[in-house]
This record gives structure tokens, sequence and C-alpha cells, in this order.
């Protein structure tokens, strides 16, 4: 019995020493999400509102940006919006056209649209990036900032 336990022992350190020397797979991705909300004066809702899904690989200083969306509480019936990037250090700039936000429900009292999909997928920037969402109507931009 007792040589039974020491070659399983010894099995057991050779299969965790061998796993801690393993190089980290290529699934070691980080996926995290930014958001923020410009509050409505005595109203529920933002106006405007962004959310950002960005992922990295291990400690890389690199954030790709998979998904942006924008929602805008308004009365109107649709409204146009666009999502902007500024490097550290750079300057704003359009990373699409503007885009029509279309009300997702007839009982609802805001408007939303978004750009990209979810996962490993879009264009990367460093770390403390800004990302920004910006209706026409509001002219200024809310962001959110990459880490």
């Amino acid at each position: 019995m007792k040589r039974f336990l020491t070659r399983t022992t010894a099995a057991a350190v050779t299969a965790l020493l061998l796993a801690a020397a393993a190089p980290a797979s290529a699934a070691t991705y980080t996926h995290d999400r930014e958001n923020a909300c410009r509050q409505v004066e005595g109203r529920d809702g933002c106006r405007p509102g962004i959310v950002v899904k960005h992922w990295h690989k291990g400690r890389s200083t690199a954030r790709g940006v998979g998904w942006v969306y924008a929602s805008m509480e308004t009365r109107g019936r649709a409204a146009e919006a666009r999502w902007l990037y500024q490097r550290p250090g750079g300057r704003m700039t359009a990373a699409t056209g503007w885009k029509t936000a279309t009300r997702p429900g007839s009982e609802t009292s805001f408007v939303e649209t978004s750009w990209g999909r979810d996962g490993r997928t879009g264009p990367q920037y460093p770390v403390g990036t800004k990302i920004c969402v910006q209706f026409r109507d509001l002219g200024q931009p809310l962001c959110v900032r990459l880490r």
C-alpha cells in the first residue's frame, strides 16, 4: 500500500510541475466592459448612455474593442449617433459615420444603436484610450476609458 501511495504522489507532483511549466494557452483572454450614463434631470434614463465591450490577451497593453452601444432617453422617434476614439496624447477621431438610432419597441422611451459584435473582434487601441458616443442633437460626447 505504501508503494502505491508513493507512486500516486509522485505522479501527482509530476503532473503539477508539468502544468506549471506549460506556456499559457491561446485562450487566456480577458473580456471586460466599460459603461457610463449622463443622467436626465428629473427622469429615469441616460442622455446619452454608452457600453463598450473590450478584450485583451494576458498582460497586453492593447485593447480590442468588439462592441460599442449607444442609447439616449428621448421623446422623439429617432436620432443619429456615432462613436469616436482618442488614443492617449492623440486627438478625437470619428470611428464611424452617423448612424440612425431607433426605438427598440413601442413602449420604450429611448433610442439605441450599436456597432460591432461581441467577442474578439474589432479594432485595437492602447490602454487609456477614450471611447465616446455622440448624438447629433446633443453635441457633447459621453466617454469611457479603456483600462
